[in-house]
């Protein structure tokens, strides 16, 4: 089914919205709107009138201005006031001015009402505003407004009726010369209110929200920035885009850039650009032409060479288009169009044999510099329609782009000769190992699948030509997704490489460090084949590549062995795809330090591998590396911060998906988690434990872990226990308890309260046998955290020293939210050991409530608070209650918080460790003081 405009998320304007809606809250007002046009002007009007409700009982009036040559006298006032007169109270007597507008709406007005002036018609305007009383007065479009208009907005903004709010909306590109949008300057009286509002264009995050919600989010990641590019931001052109996208039949699953590219400027977009084009001269519309041919900002000079004018009639002519704007100057001397959409609807419009000329023309300037612009000169010649011609530039072009390293500019013109049917054999074969290279480093995963699946999928390409592709179209996808098929690619691609010992070695190397594989076994086996393979070969490239994924398996399973492996790296080499593995065993090395708990050896790893991506120019590994410093501080308790780098990272993590999409999420759920979000983080988790069911075993675990712990601190134990349960069978069947990290508490206090504490007694033995030999800083200090919490029930005094001990560690790696949980539960064994002496309890309370104080974690904090309430026998000390007047409290801050994600009053009992009638209290005082409703503050009207 066709989408409609009208259904389209409203997105990207959350604070013009709230800074509108605040606006109308009382009047008089008066509301400014200006932007361009398709910026979304009349659509933000509409979000925030429709945000007031039937409910407010205020009417709303509204009238457009419209381009017309003979426009009436107040036209748009009077159309938006017919409505007007019948929401006058019965009770209230009009004036004799106020008569003369009711007479006018008649079907035959008086004569008296068809001669009166214009003052009397301004006096009737204001007089029945007044009487309506609470009213909006919306005027659309008051750039086309003619000056009796403009005379009657300014009476009304400078002395409006007392509880009259007034909005209008313009382009201030559209204004007469020199005028002010009421005609003269305007500045709001005393009293009266409002909003200047200026409206700017989407960014590539908010058009790419914009597409998800019509064509779905894997569609958005791979269309987003071609959508973006094409509309500039403007949500007008994005909509057509869309709109025409989700009427076609043919949606793929996974939609090529070349959807859009084929797809017409929108009609409206044609209609505007035709006609400020017919109103140009001659040498203005051939400099716009030119401007459309060359298609990027070009300046005056190239642009009279490709339009054949004089320095004269450039100069007029490029003037001419400015005033007009069609043409802008984009950087200093040069000059374009505002979007993509304006230059493909001028384009269209010119005369095959004409466009074909102005081509070649653009390709006799260009050529004639000492830097030619490769690309560009490329793009001309294909205009042209000779494939012979075109196949020597776009090659050379993309060649220098790809020794550049401009990755993306050569996988497009790499994709473009792959299309080309009279591509020579040869050349395709060696054009299509290129594009696979760099595809397998690029980020854009979806695009880089489909990319390399397209060319596989060839039955010209030799054997091991497929295999090679093979190899880097698995990689992608088991960055991408680790489900066994995946897995099963890499094993084809060696079947193909028979002839090629570095590549199948490579690809033997890559299954020796599969996650999901059966077993550690199988994964040392793939492993020794490879070092077996590789030592027939002496390509640099393939030792640095099982190099690297040795590294990656050892430091998988805390083998001390990976340490020395490190140091044999070629750092030093300036091959790019040696220092990319070299950057990769750095990465991964680091990534599983981290998982491991050994954080400061993790930070070490990683600042080398930052700069090895730099110099090998890799953004996978760039995104890897960032994602694993967020996880990082996250661990290491550096919150400050941290919710606005997940968040300037989330659009560049949604277009990658796979792995780079879940470690962000997964920080996100912990937060929620110690924030007492709990209805945000059991949707996030539920979300990756079904992302991560096949592969991505590590990030399965602690979103296992993290679950149990929700369910236990919603007092649901079989949950707890039984959610763990495919996590601890993928742990045994793949026999690496290193990777236990995060898991183990959690499941021994899940079996705890489920009284099975025998199968805790027997997980904690496998845990130990397993990590023996093992460098697992972490898993180990977990391992005396559930010794400690089995022991408490029984013998509460070895239970203390077992978690002093396992504080101890924590501390010591710098893991200071674990050690605090730490703390927490030695509070508890304390009060086992000694009931009638809470004092040393609370000592090991206060300290776990410092750090979840100084953290953020709202529920964590409240736990501590409740049980150093409860432990606390003593009358309180006489004080002053603090008084806050209109400043919400620090607990009414917790409170509001949690109202934003939607929680009932029973969840924020159970998060800040209230009673259900203590919170009603709070949250009734919160929304007074915010001046607002629950459904609002969960539903914001915007984003």
């Amino acid at each position: 089914m066709a989408a409609s405009r009208t259904g389209l998320a409203f997105v990207g304007r959350g604070e013009e919205l709230r800074a509108l809606a605040a606006a109308l809250g009382a009047g008089p007002a008066v509301v400014l709107v200006e932007g361009e046009a398709g910026i979304g002007k009349s659509r933000l009007v509409s979000e925030a009138l429709a945000a007031l409700g039937p409910d407010d009982g205020i009417p709303v009036l509204r009238g457009w201005c419209h381009p017309l040559r003979e426009p009436a006298p107040f036209g748009p006032v009077v159309d938006a006031l017919r409505d007007g007169l019948t929401r006058i109270p019965p009770d209230v007597e009009l004036g004799a001015a106020s008569g003369i507008l009711a007479a006018r709406f008649a079907s035959e007005p008086t004569e008296a009402a068809a001669g009166a002036g214009g003052q009397q018609l301004m006096r009737a305007v204001h007089d029945v505003l007044a009487a309506i009383g609470p009213a909006v007065l919306v005027v659309e479009d008051v750039h086309w407004a003619d000056d009796a208009t403009r005379e009657l907005l300014l009476l009304l903004a400078r002395t409006p009726p007392p509880h009259l709010r007034l909005i209008v909306t313009y382009r201030r590109g559209d204004l007469p010369h020199g005028t002010a949008v009421f005609g003269s300057p305007y500045y709001r009286p005393t009293g009266v209110g409002g909003q200047d509002i200026s409206l700017h264009p989407l960014d590539q995050a908010q058009v790419q929200q914009l597409a998800a919600g019509v064509l779905g989010k894997p569609a958005a990641h791979t269309l987003g920035r071609q959508l973006f590019e094409r509309s500039a931001g403007l949500p007008l052109i994005a909509e057509e885009d869309l709109l025409a996208l989700a009427a076609t039949s043919r949606r793929p699953a996974e939609p090529s850039v070349h959807v859009v590219e084929g797809l017409a400027a929108p009609r409206a977009l044609k209609e505007a650009v035709g006609a400020r084009l017919a109103g140009l001269d001659v040498v203005a519309v051939a400099a716009v032409q030119a401007a459309a041919v060359l298609a990027v900002p070009a300046t005056e000079e190239l642009l009279a060479a490709v339009a054949r004018l004089d320095e004269d009639d450039a100069e007029a002519g490029l003037t001419e288009a400015l005033d007009a704007s069609i043409l802008e100057e984009t950087l200093p001397g040069r000059y374009g169009f505002r979007h993509v959409l304006a230059r493909q609807a001028i384009y269209e419009k010119i005369p095959g044999p004409r466009r074909r000329r102005l081509h070649q023309r653009a390709i006799d300037a260009l050529d004639t510099g000492p830097d030619p612009p490769l690309v560009q000169i490329a793009h001309h010649t294909r205009q042209l329609g000779d494939p012979h011609a075109w196949i020597p530039r776009a090659q050379a072009a993309a060649d220098h782009a790809t020794r550049i390293g401009d990755d993306g500019i050569a996988t497009q013109l790499l994709q473009q000769l792959l299309a080309e049917p009279t591509l020579p054999t040869q050349q395709r074969t060696t054009t299509a190992l290129t594009l696979a290279h760099i595809a397998a480093d690029r980020l854009e995963l979806t695009t880089t699948i489909t990319a390399l699946r397209t060319i596989v999928a060839d039955p010209s390409l030799p054997t091991a030509v497929r295999g090679e592709i093979r190899l880097n179209l698995a990689r992608a996808l088991l960055t991408h997704s680790s489900e066994p098929k995946n897995w099963r690619e890499m094993e084809r691609a060696i079947e193909e490489l028979d002839s090629r010992p570095d590549l199948a070695a490579t690809a033997m190397a890559g299954l020796g460090t599969g996650t999901d594989s059966a077993s550690v076994a199988q994964d040392i086996a793939w492993m020794e084949r490879a070092v077996h393979t590789v030592a027939r070969t002496d390509d640099p490239l393939a030792h640095a590549t099982v190099l690297a994924s040795r590294i990656t398996l050892l430091e998988t399973l805390g083998d001390p062995a990976a340490r020395q492996l490190l140091e044999q790296l070629p750092r030093l080499d300036e091959n790019r795809g040696v220092q990319r593995q070299c950057c990769r065993a750095l990465h991964n090395a680091a990534d599983e330090a981290m998982w491991r708990a050994d954080d400061p050896r993790a930070r070490s790893l990683l600042d080398e591998a930052v700069e090895l991506a730099a110099r090998a120019r890799n953004q996978q590994l760039a995104a890897g590396c960032e994602s694993i410093r967020l996880n990082l501080d996250f661990a290491d308790g550096l919150w400050d911060g941290l919710d606005e780098r997940l968040e300037s990272i989330a659009p560049e993590a949604d277009q990658a998906g796979g792995m780079f999409e879940v470690e962000p999420m997964l920080i996100r759920a912990q937060l929620d988690l110690a924030r007492g979000h709990w209805a945000r983080a059991r949707e996030r988790l539920t979300a990756l434990l079904e992302t991560t069911s096949h592969g991505f075993v590590p990030w399965h675990l602690v979103a296992a872990a993290n679950m149990s712990r929700l369910d236990l601190a919603e007092a649901a134990p079989v949950p707890a226990w039984e959610c763990l349960q495919p996590a601890l069978h993928r742990l045994r069947t793949k026999d690496n308890w290193v990777w236990a990290v995060d898991l183990v508490p959690s499941a021994v206090q899940a079996a705890l309260a489920c009284g099975l504490r025998q199968e805790a007694e027997e997980l904690l033995r496998e845990v130990l046998q397993g990590i023996q030999g093992r460098d697992t800083p972490g898993v180990q200090a977990e391992a005396l955290w559930s010794q400690g919490l089995l022991a408490t029930p029984n013998t509460p005094e070895e239970a203390i020293g077992l978690l002093e001990q396992a504080r101890s560690r924590f501390e010591a790696l710098g893991r200071v939210h674990q050690a605090a949980q730490v703390a927490e539960h030695t509070g508890h064994a304390y009060l086992a050991a000694h009931p009638d002496d809470p004092g040393r309890a609370a000592r090991s309370f206060q300290d776990a409530l410092n750090t979840y104080t100084r953290l953020g974690a709202a529920a964590d904090q409240a736990r501590c608070q409740h049980m150093l309430r409860e432990g606390d026998n003593r009358p309180p000390a006489t004080r002053r209650p603090r008084s806050h007047a209109d400043e919400l409290s620090p607990r009414e801050r917790q409170v509001a918080d949690l109202l934003t994600t939607g929680a009932s009053n029973q969840d924020i009992a159970r998060a800040l460790s209230l009673s259900v009638r203590t919170v009603e209290h709070h949250v009734a005082h919160t929304l007074k003081k915010l001046r607002t409703t629950r459904h609002d503050l969960h539903h914001p009207t915007a984003t």
